[in-house]
């Protein structure tokens, strides 16, 4: 008699995943405010719902050891806001910062149930920053107009990150397995460092953050069933 195996062990599956960014301070994902180098400006960079989606390749070595890899585009959206009291001027400007990652991680299950297991998971990602951004807005005063530009480099154009993940999953017998979870993601060195130019009339100010790149996210992913090993 042969039955199908529901474990993992030597099953390399393939999936789709969606992470939305969740700013959260605990996590160094958070608004902060800087002065400019004149000390005329307040300018603080405020991360805004961002988007990390792709594909996760996972292969079970056993039916409580996988391990995961894939590619992920990072979309991180962010508000620069200036404000200059002494003119009682205040404008702010949007970008995005794209980048890719590759992530690396083993990760440990414990079966909760006939179909439900979780599991627990760490490694490494490979990021990878393919250009640098560029946004401009203005405000118009009652003779002057007041720019405001903001300016985004990368530091590198790859570099390491940690990761770490906990999730719960779902395993149907013949429509693949549901998973939900979060993770965490902290890169080893700062990803860019953004400048915010003011300029009134001739005067230029200058602001600058260094942008850590750490996030926290909400793990939704979708497996699709493949058919495991036959036991006799």
């Amino acid at each position: 008699m042969a039955f199908q195996v529901q474990g993992q062990a030597d099953l390399t599956t393939f999936g789709i995943q969606v992470k939305p960014l969740v700013p959260n301070s605990y996590f160094n994902f958070s608004a902060e405010t800087v002065l400019s180098d004149n000390g005329v400006l307040e300018a603080s960079w405020e991360p805004r719902p961002s988007l990390c989606f792709g594909m996760v390749i996972r292969h079970g070595f056993t039916d409580f050891f996988s391990v995961e890899t894939g590619i992920n585009l990072v979309r991180r959206n962010y508000e620069v806001r200036g404000v200059d009291e002494e003119e009682g001027i205040t404008g702010s400007t949007r970008f995005a910062f794209t980048g890719y990652e590759i992530p690396l991680q083993g990760l440990i299950y414990v079966r909760l149930g006939q179909e439900w297991w979780m599991n627990g998971a760490g490694g490494m990602s490979i990021d990878m920053y393919p250009s640098s951004t560029f946004a401009s807005s203005a405000v118009e005063g009652d003779t002057l107009f007041y720019d405001f530009a903001v300016t985004t480099v990368k530091r590198r154009w790859v570099q390491l990150s940690l990761l770490a993940n906990l999730g719960f999953e779902y395993r149907h017998k013949s429509k693949g397995s549901f998973y939900l979870g979060a993770s965490y993601h902290r890169p080893f060195n700062d990803m860019a460092i953004s400048q915010l130019n003011y300029q009134k009339g001739q005067e230029v100010s200058r602001a600058n953050l260094a942008l850590n790149g750490n996030y926290f996210t909400i793990d939704l992913r979708y497996f699709f069933h493949e058919k495991g090993n036959r036991r006799r």
